[in-house]
């Protein structure tokens, strides 16, 4: 029996397994990443390797769901990687990470943490699918965006299937995201995320596709503060939308191990 070294990190309830590469003593196949994901007491909703021994960035971030699926990239995760770094007095000599989408470049603020997102794309214009309205958004993850106001959970999952399994989008899927437009600051996201198949408490990535899919439907400021269930992201955004920051402050992670 051996021992796997790995910090548990939250960030807005979106929770992660972080493991160094140079600390990996397992083969990262899907079951495994399955059986790290399953924590005493709880399913964690995703594993994250980071790689801080690569050339050109600080570090190197691969996303996993916990059904073992690879991700472009997760705001959370990252937000959570870059925390744990901090604390340990990493020297951040690049500010700026690679992650399955790209590069992403890093900033403290307003004791905050913010990435720099790619620059969000329409995949397709308005579509009505399953009695509703919506878009194809890529913001580093793939996400389709709809004005709701549905609160029920069980209504929610059930259009949020319906779309995430469409035909329109296989075989990947996409993540669905039901935006309310509160006022011109002020915007709520709940997502509902392909990989993890269920409702979280948070997205980073579905936050931005979600505000830049608002804006095109009035106007709106920035800063934008995004809320989800688990808390709150800033969104900072010029009129182009090519230079766009999200930020938030993840919880302390925790240094635990687990026998294999």
């Amino acid at each position: 029996m051996v021992q796997q070294n790995f910090y548990y990190a939250d960030s807005n309830g979106n929770d992660f397994i972080v493991i160094f590469k140079h600390q990996l003593i397992v083969d990262l196949d899907t079951p495994m990443i399955k059986s790290l994901c399953k924590l005493k007491d709880k399913l964690v909703d995703g594993l994250l390797l980071i790689d801080n021994n690569i050339k050109g960035c600080d570090f190197k971030m691969d996303y996993y769901n916990n059904d073992g699926t690879w991700e472009t990239m997760c705001v959370n995760g990252a937000l959570c990687a870059i925390n744990i770094l901090d604390r340990m007095k990493f020297s951040f000599s690049y500010n700026c990470f690679q992650a399955g989408d790209g590069i992403h470049n890093i900033k403290f603020s307003n004791n905050q943490i913010y990435i720099k997102m790619i620059t969000p794309k329409f995949k397709m214009d308005d579509i009505e699918l399953h009695g509703i309205c919506g878009s194809y958004i890529d913001s580093g993850a793939k996400h389709f965006v709809l004005i709701n106001n549905i609160l029920d959970n069980d209504k929610l999952y059930r259009l949020a299937q319906k779309i995430r399994y469409d035909n329109r989008f296989q075989p990947d899927g996409l993540n669905v995201n039901f935006l309310h437009i509160i006022d011109s600051n002020h915007i709520n996201v709940i997502t509902y995320e392909k990989g993890i198949e269920n409702i979280m408490q948070s997205c980073g990535s579905g936050s931005v596709a979600s505000a830049f899919y608002a804006a095109f439907k009035q106007p709106l400021s920035s800063p934008l503060y995004v809320l989800n269930r688990g808390g709150k992201f800033t969104i900072e955004f010029n009129k182009s939308w090519d230079n766009v920051w999200i930020g938030g402050r993840p919880f302390p992670p925790k240094l635990l191990d687990v026998d294999l």
